[in-house]
């Protein structure tokens, strides 16, 4: 997920958010992340935004206060150009059924703070 930009640089990333920091007998300098993961917002994160973050929450990833769809998929907005939503049923946030023309009455599919959460080891 990351990369150095400069030459001869090695990046490795512990996480997202907290990182607990603490130089070894030795004085290096040692990392750890006790959320062992990565979160973020889902609305609008998608490829075109965040594509590490599409990558990362492919498979064993915890989403909260998103939309379902009926084949198992989930939804947010800010996937509009990506996900087809023909034929399927989309259940939002709030369990009720939702389509692109019910948001003006029912709001949005998702939280505005919808969230996601992938294992750092997938990303």
């Amino acid at each position: 997920m990351i990369q150095p930009s400069l030459p001869g640089w090695k990046a490795e990333c512990v996480g997202d958010d907290i990182a607990w920091l603490k130089f070894d007998e030795n004085g290096v300098l040692r990392a750890i992340n006790p959320e062992y993961g990565f979160f973020g917002v889902a609305p609008g994160t998608n490829h075109a935004s965040n594509p590490n973050a599409m990558e990362c929450f492919k498979k064993n990833t915890i989403f909260t206060n998103v939309a379902y769809t009926s084949n198992g998929g989930v939804y947010w907005e800010g996937l509009e150009k990506e996900v087809d939503l023909t034929g399927l049923k989309v259940t939002n946030w709030l369990g009720k059924d939702w389509t692109p023309e019910k948001a003006k009455e029912l709001g949005p599919a998702s939280h505005p703070n919808a969230r996601f959460c992938a294992p750092a080891g997938q990303c």
